[in-house]
C-alpha cells in the first residue's frame, strides 16, 4: 500500500483538533476551533481548525492545510516524516505500507549516527575517571548524569569517526552529521576531550551535541553544526524532559546554559530549559508556546545577563508570552546559586521576579524619557489587553507620567507603523489588483471547492486559460484534471503551498451565499463574459473598426443567452 492509503487511514483515526491541540491552545468557536497562529505573531486569534473538514487555516498569514501539512510545517518535517509521526500517534504499524523516500531514508541514517555517537560518548564517560570526577565535582548526581545521558569525548582525534565507520556509515553521510570535520588532512572528530551534553528534540530523539572543556581551554562550549536534524535557533535544551512539567505548572523557567538547566532539574525545578548559546528566537518561542505562554527569565545579574534579558523580553511579548525577570546576585548563575544555597532559597528568589517595567527601570542607565519610550514600545506589542493595561498603569506609577500620555504615545506609535499587505495576502486572494476581497474567478473557485459535485460544470463554463491570477488558474487546472472525484483531501494532495492556503481559506470562508450557489455561479460567469467583451470592444473602438464592433454586439447577445 502506498502513502496515500496510509494518509487515509491516519485521517480516519486521528482528529485534527486533537493533534493541533497539542501544539496550540484551541477554543470552541461555533462549529470550529480558534487559537493564536503558531506560524506568525498575532494579537487576535485568526487560526481556525475545522473538525468537520479536517483542515486548518490562518486568516492572518494565510497558512493552511490538513493534519499532515500542519505537522510538516511545525516540525520542519518532510511529508514522509510527518506521516510516520502521525501513524505512530494513530497506532498504525508501517510494515504494511510502502514509503519510498530517499530524503527520509537519509534523515533516518543521520539519526542513527547521532544515536551511535550518543552510545559512544556515554560509554566513554563510564571509562574516564577524570570526566566522572569533573561532573561529581560540579555537584551532579549519578541519576542526573543518567537522565541527561551525559557523556565524554576522548582526546583521540579519530575515535568517533572510526566508531561510525566500523558500523558501516559512509564518509559522505558522516560529514553531514555535524560530528566529524573533513579537511585537507583528512577527517577528525569535532568533539575532543570534552564533557558531552546530548541535545534532544521535543520527541526525545538525540539530534546534536554540546561539548564543554574541563579546563580553561577555548572555546569553553562547542555545539554541533546545524544539520537536517538540528536547527540551533529552534532548539531548547531539555525541552523533551521539561515539557510535561511546563504544561503542568503553566510556565517555563528560561536559563542560559546546559549546567544551569541540569542543576535546576536536579533540585526539582523540572520546567527549566535554555537556548543553545544564543538569544531567544521566534523559533524557540514557537516550540515553547505549545506548552505555555508564561516565562520566567533567570539570568546572571551582570551586564551580559542584563543584555540577554533586554534582547529577549520584547520578543516574548510579541509572541504573546507573559514574562518576568529574575537577576541573580552578581557573579551567580542558577548552577552556582543552587549548588551553594539549595532549592528553598532559589524558590524564594523566584518569588521576587520583577515585571518588565520594573526590570527596565532598575537596570537601564539611560534618561527616564528613553526608558519610558522603550517600555512603551514593548507594551505596544503585548497581546493580552488586560496585561497591557496593567503595564500601562505600572509604567505610569513608576515613571510618574500620566496614563493618558502613555496611551497617546502608544497610539502614535501604532499609527506610525502603518499596515502593509503581505505577499501571502496577495497570493491567497485577500487583496486583488482591483482592490476587492473576492473577484469572479475566486468566487467560482470557491463554489467548486465548497460544492465538489458542481466542480466539473463550473470548470467547463469558464475560460480557464484566460484566468490571470496564477494560483487560481493552477487550481482550476488541477480541479479540471480530477473533476469527476473532487474533494478537499484530493485537492490538498495535488496542490502546492500557495494553492493549499487558498483551498483552506475558501473552504472556511466561501465568500458567497451558499443558499443561492447556482445564481452566484451564473452571475459570476455572466460578469466574466461581460468583462472579456468590454475589453474587446475597447480594442475595437481604439482601432476604429466599426465592422468588428457590430459583430461583437451580436456575439455578446449569443454569449449572454448561453449563460442562462
Amino acid at each position: 500500500m502506498k502513502a496515500d492509503r496510509l494518509l487515509e487511514d491516519i485521517k480516519s483515526r486521528l482528529d485534527i483538533v486533537e493533534v493541533i491541540g497539542d501544539y496550540v491552545e484551541l477554543k470552541k468557536a461555533g462549529q470550529n476551533y480558534k487559537g493564536l497562529c503558531p506560524f506568525h505573531s498575532e494579537k487576535t486569534p485568526s487560526f481556525i481548525v475545522s473538525p468537520g473538514k479536517q483542515i486548518f487555516h490562518c486568516f492572518g498569514c494565510g497558512t493552511g492545510g490538513d493534519v499532515v501539512g500542519f505537522v510538516m510545517k511545525h516540525e520542519n518535517f518532510s511529508f514522509h516524516e510527518a506521516l510516520k509521526l502521525l501513524a505512530k500517534q494513530a497506532g498504525i504499524k508501517l510494515s504494511g505500507y510502502r514509503l519510498d523516500s530517499e530524503a527520509t531514508e537519509k534523515r533516518e541514517r543521520l539519526q542513527d549516527i547521532q544515536r551511535e555517537a550518543l552510545n559512544l560518548f556515554v560509554e566513554n564517560l563510564k571509562k574516564s575517571k577524570t570526566a566522572a570526577a569533573y561532573l561529581s565535582g560540579r555537584g551532579l548526581s549519578g541519576n542526573t548524569v543518567s537522565s541527561f545521558f551525559l557523556g565524554y569525548a576522548t582526546k583521540d582525534w579519530h575515535s568517533l569517526h572510526k566508531h561510525l565507520k566500523d558500523r558501516g556509515f559512509d564518509d559522505s553521510l558522516i560529514g553531514q552529521s555535524g560530528l566529524v570535520f573533513y579537511g585537507e588532512k583528512g577527517a577528525h572528530d569535532i568533539f575532543r576531550n570534552r564533557i558531552i551534553f546530548p541535545i534532544f528534540n521535543i520527541h526525545g530523539d538525540v539530534t546534536a551535541f554540546g561539548g564543554r572543556v574541563m579546563d580553561d581551554a577555548q572555546p569553553k562550549y562547542l555545539n554541533s553544526q546545524e544539520t537536517p536534524l538540528f536547527k540551533k535557533g529552534e532548539t531548547l535544551y531539555a525541552i523533551h524532559l521539561a515539557k510535561d512539567e511546563i504544561r503542568k505548572k503553566d510556565h517555563a523557567i528560561i536559563v542560559e546554559g546546559y549546567l544551569d538547566v541540569i542543576m535546576c532539574h536536579q533540585h526539582g525545578f523540572k520546567n527549566a530549559v535554555a537556548p543553545l548559546g544564543t538569544a531567544l528566537t521566534a523559533g524557540h518561542l514557537q516550540k515553547l508556546g505549545r506548552f505555555t505562554k508564561k516565562a520566567l527569565l533567570v539570568f546572571d545579574g551582570d551586564e551580559a545577563g542584563i543584555g540577554a534579558v533586554n534582547r529577549s523580553i520584547s520578543l516574548l511579548f510579541e509572541h504573546g508570552f507573559r514574562a518576568k525577570v529574575l537577576l541573580l546576585p552578581q557573579g551567580e548563575d542558577p548552577d552556582s546559586f543552587l549548588r551553594k544555597n539549595g532549592a528553598q532559597p532559589f524558590r524564594t528568589m523566584l518569588t521576587k521576579a520583577k515585571s518588565m517595567v520594573d526590570f527596565l527601570f532598575n537596570t537601564s542607565r539611560g534618561e527616564k524619557v528613553d526608558i519610558v519610550r522603550e517600555a512603551i514600545g514593548i507594551i505596544s506589542n503585548v497581546k493580552d489587553l488586560i496585561l497591557r493595561d496593567e503595564f500601562v498603569r505600572e509604567l505610569s506609577d513608576m515613571a510618574r507620567v500620566r496614563e493618558s500620555v502613555i496611551r497617546e504615545e502608544m497610539k502614535k506609535l501604532k499609527q506610525g507603523t502603518g499596515i502593509s499587505i503581505s505577499k501571502s495576502d496577495e497570493r491567497s486572494g485577500k487583496i486583488n489588483r482591483r482592490g476587492s476581497l473576492y473577484n469572479e474567478e475566486l468566487l467560482l473557485l470557491s463554489a467548486a471547492i465548497a460544492f465538489p459535485d458542481r466542480a466539473s460544470e463550473i470548470i467547463h463554463r469558464i475560460p480557464v486559460d484566460e484566468v490571470e491570477d496564477q494560483t487560481i488558474k493552477g487550481l482550476f487546472q488541477k480541479i479540471k484534471a480530477i473533476a469527476d472525484k473532487v474533494s478537499i483531501d484530493l485537492m490538498l494532495s495535488v496542490a502546492d503551498n500557495d494553492e493549499k492556503m487558498l483551498i483552506t481559506r475558501l473552504s472556511l470562508n466561501p465568500g458567497f451565499d451558499v443558499e443561492n450557489v447556482d445564481k452566484n455561479v451564473d452571475d459570476c460567469i455572466r460578469k466574466i463574459i461581460q468583462r472579456r467583451f468590454d475589453e474587446r470592444v475597447r480594442i475595437a473602438e481604439t482601432a476604429g473598426d466599426l465592422k468588428l464592433l457590430n459583430s461583437l454586439l451580436l456575439e455578446r447577445q449569443r454569449l449572454i443567452k448561453g449563460t442562462r
